[in-house]
């Protein structure tokens, strides 16, 4: 069936009158008879009661002329919002996107988005070290990463929080830490870090060397190559060595049934991995509905409590 047929088939159930529907749809009277009989027969029915007077809808017609005009409408919904969508540039965000918590934001903010129409979102698309220069450089509108806030307003950047999830140290079960039940991050001066090198954690190391400066020292590394955000605790450890992980990483309580290594909390109020989305604050007009529907997650995450994703506070 052809959405030209329906047009034609809603303006004659409307207006009832041949040759009227005709000169409005700029065809001959005996061109709309043919496609109208061609309809009919196409249903199996007479959508019209004809005679020389009048034109009536059948009990048929008055059903189908109700669906002809509902299928059209969302056709040309979906067609105008298709047509929006080739000719808009899309949002682009990059940074830290795999982690638990951020999945969660990003599906519900990509239902939030689509129910409210906005223009679409690209994720991803490149691998680089330092999500905020990608910013500044125009090359992403949203970054997901961690940063020092004190210098993104000097920078014409705005934030948003995203996710606070609290430190957590790996050590192995040899270590004088293993026996207690939390630590500061001022007992970690003189043990050495284990350094992920990947993509995924860079920005996350950033944040625990900045806690570091903040205690006074610079942290001892032990750079570990070709992790990913699926076997950071999968690794060898020298009774030195400490890991620092999310305290939200699911995989953290089962170690202890196959791992030789202790969990430990770490307390120091600033002891934590803070996530924001950050953007040039003279763009913020054009990405606002994506930082509209990333709040709008998180803040329904975290209404959910235990239940759902950790988003602690930022």
């Amino acid at each position: 069936m052809e959405f030209d047929l329906l047009r034609e088939y809603i303006v004659l159930s409307q207006t009832l009158n041949y040759t009227k529907a005709a000169e409005s749809l700029h065809v001959t009277q005996p061109t709309l008879s043919k496609h109208i009989a061609s309809l009919e027969k196409e249903l199996g029915c007479a959508l019209f009661e004809r005679d020389r007077r009048r034109v009536e809808l059948t009990d048929e017609g008055v059903v189908f002329a109700a669906a002809a005009i509902q299928i059209v409408d969302t056709f040309d919904e979906a067609h105008d919002r298709i047509q929006e969508m080739a000719t808009s540039d899309p949002i682009r965000v990059n940074g830290v996107l795999n982690d638990n918590a951020v999945s969660a934001i990003l599906s519900i903010a990509a239902m939030i988005l689509d129910e409210e129409g906005h223009q679409p979102v690209a994720y991803g698309g490149s691998n680089v070290n330092d999500f905020v220069q990608q910013v500044l450089e125009g090359e992403t509108d949203i970054a997901f990463a961690y940063a020092d806030l004190d210098g993104l307003e000097s920078l014409g950047l705005g934030y948003i929080p995203l996710t606070r999830s609290r430190f957590v140290a790996m050590v192995p079960l040899s270590s004088s830490l293993a026996a207690r039940k939390n630590i500061s991050i001022d007992d970690l001066r003189n043990f050495r870090f284990v350094k992920y090198a990947d993509n995924y954690s860079i920005c996350g190391w950033a944040n625990i060397e900045q806690v570091c400066h903040d205690h006074g020292f610079n942290p001892r590394t032990r750079t570990v190559l070709g992790r990913n955000a699926t076997n950071y605790t999968a690794i060898s450890l020298g009774v030195d060595d400490v890991v620092i992980l999310q305290s939200s990483m699911p995989q953290l309580r089962y170690l202890s049934d196959f791992s030789k290594v202790a969990i430990l909390p770490i307390t120091d109020d600033d002891a934590a991995f803070r996530l924001y989305a950050i953007y040039k604050q003279d763009n913020h007009e054009r990405v606002r509905p994506a930082l509209d529907a990333y709040a709008q997650a998180r803040k329904t995450i975290i209404s959910h409590g235990k239940n759902s994703p950790l988003v602690e506070s930022a």
